[in-house]
Parts: structure tokens; sequence; C-alpha cells
């Protein structure tokens, strides 16, 4: 079955941080290089119509002020060069931010739905950047909306299915057919929990900012020779 969407994991940053003796600001500016590199790989296979991408968990919101601070200062001047790269227009990239987004500044919740705006027209290939992410809020919050819905008359609870519920959920793309994950870690934190029940799951043993263009093929290529059953 040909693969029409994949989500990615970064994960690794502060270890090869670690590693390479870099601070984490370093490490954390050749993760999103990577990121930017990213978006030529998924143009590059055309049958892909989605990607997403976890820029920043819930979880990640408990970090030290420093590392937070250092973190939203990065993605803020990502966000600025959205509007200068030609790389949306040109390979027709619609950027979707799906999350919580009220614990972070005004100033930057604003830029993302300027971004969301700008690119929307884009239409041929969408990613989405989980910002501050979490799977299970995100069941919750669709829980909730279906029960307000309810209770002002507007669903039938015995109409309510698997595919029905989706469209409560942050992220209304095709699920994932496949999630990659760097850093050697297996599991998936919290990333897509309701879409990813049947994902097949690739696991690479480099940091993501080591994580290059043949890796990602491979893990394409590696999904490309499995069978899915999805349970039959």
């Amino acid at each position: 079955m040909s693969i029409t969407s994949v989500g990615i994991i970064p994960d690794g940053n502060r270890r090869y941080a670690k590693k390479q003796g870099l601070n984490l600001v370093q490490s954390y500016q050749l993760g999103t290089a990577k990121a930017w590199q990213l978006l030529d790989w998924l143009s590059d296979y055309k049958e892909i119509k989605t990607g997403t991408f976890y820029t920043l968990s819930l979880e990640n919101l408990t970090r030290s002020k420093i590392e937070l601070n250092a973190l939203l200062k990065i993605f803020d001047k990502q966000l600025d060069q959205i509007f200068k790269n030609p790389v949306f227009e040109e390979k027709r990239i619609h950027l979707k931010f799906i999350g919580k987004f009220d614990a972070f500044p005004e100033r930057l919740k604003q830029k993302i739905f300027e971004v969301q705006d700008y690119t929307s027209s884009f239409g041929e290939k969408v990613i989405q950047l989980a910002f501050g992410y979490s799977g299970r809020a995100e069941i919750v919050d669709a829980a909730r909306a279906l029960a307000l819905d309810h209770s002002e008359g507007k669903v039938d609870l015995d109409s309510v299915n698997e595919e029905s519920f989706k469209k409560y959920l942050y992220s209304h793309e095709t699920d994932p057919d496949l999630i990659i994950r760097t850093s050697g870690e297996k599991r998936l934190s919290g990333f897509l929990t309701y879409q990813s029940a049947y994902s097949e799951l690739y696991f690479s043993d480099k940091y993501w900012p080591e994580f290059s263009r043949s890796d990602f093929d491979l893990a394409i290529k590696e999904y490309n020779e499995r069978k899915r059953n999805f349970g039959k």
C-alpha cells in the first residue's frame, strides 16, 4: 500500500549536544535546520500528502525556563523565515499547527495563526506541526467538544463512530501510515495517540541532528516492504 502520510518524532537533540560538546541552543538550531531539510525530503515523495512533525509536547513545557525560553525564541525566529522562504509556495506546502496554544505568549500565537493563513492556499501537501501537543489531551478535548455538541442537540450519540469522532480531534488529516522516531527510543510519547492505532513504526538509533536523507529513504523503503493487515 502506497504511503500517503508520515509522522516524525525528532528525538535526541539534548543527547546530541552532550555527545558533541555543544550547548542546547546550538543543538536545537541544528535540529531546526534538519527540519527544514525534511521539507525537501517529503516534497520528493509525491505520494506523501501529509507530514506531521512533533515539534513540542505539553510535557516539554515543564522543562527549565532557560531551556524553554531558548526553544521558543528559536521557534519564533523560524516562523518569521516562513514568510521569506519560497519553498512553501513553490512546493505548495500548507503548514498547520495542532495542539494547545494557551500556554504560549500572545505574540507567538498570533504568528502561528498568520503562518497558517499565509500558507492555507498552498494545499498540495500538508505539514502539521504538533506544538504544545499531547495525544491524551487531544482525545479529552475532543470528548468535551462532542459532549458539548450533544448537550446542544447538534449530534446524536447513536451516530458517533470512529470516523465521525475524528472531526473533533486537532488533526483532521489522514492517519499516519508510518511514524519515524530518532535517537533509539522505542515509544510514541503521546504522539498522535488516536491516529496511530495502525501506523507502522520505524526507530532510528541516530539522534535527530544526525538523521540524514539516506536514513529517511531507508525508513520509507522498509515501510514499502511491509505488509499491512490492519488487524484483519
